[in-house]
């Protein structure tokens, strides 16, 4: 492994975490949408209605992220939160019909960020590096301050 800070594994995941960002941000500017946000509508719509505690452990966010991610979503009326009937303590989270109009106009402008996010690479390199970044996720995932936990 290399002794310089531009060949450590760390530093560049950062460094393609800060460009993926970019990227993403740029392609869905039209749309005031951010990566977070994007993964809990997607998630939403892929698992339908769940408790914030679910929806932060499926999208890897901790309780106060998920919270604020949440606030955000909703002050835009793309999802609503509604009292658990089986949990008095517990908030359902439920996509609105303008987050699921939302998402099907955004969903383009996604593709196109991911496109280029691995347009320096070939077609197997792109599917090797889903693997291998999907691989360190996996393996690494009780490290993390916010695993991802999904049922």
């Amino acid at each position: 492994m290399s002794t310089t800070i531009t060949g450590m594994p760390g530093h560049l995941l950062r460094r393609c975490h800060q460009i993926a960002v970019a990227v993403f941000l740029e392609e869905c500017a039209r749309f005031d949408l951010t990566p977070l946000q994007y993964a809990v509508l997607q998630t939403l719509a892929d698992s339908g209605p769940q408790d914030q505690v679910t929806l932060g452990g499926a999208t890897a966010l901790d309780r106060s992220t998920v919270t604020v991610v949440l606030r955000k979503l909703e002050q835009r009326y793309l999802l609503q939160r509604s009292q658990s009937e089986q949990d008095g303590r517990a908030k359902i989270v439920s996509l609105t019909k303008a987050g699921m109009a939302l998402l099907r106009e955004v969903r383009p402008a996604v593709d196109a960020a991911q496109r280029r996010i691995v347009a320096p690479l070939t077609v197997e390199e792109a599917a090797r590096l889903l693997q291998l970044l999907d691989k360190l996720a996996q393996g690494n995932n009780d490290l993390s301050r916010a695993p991802a936990r999904v049922d």
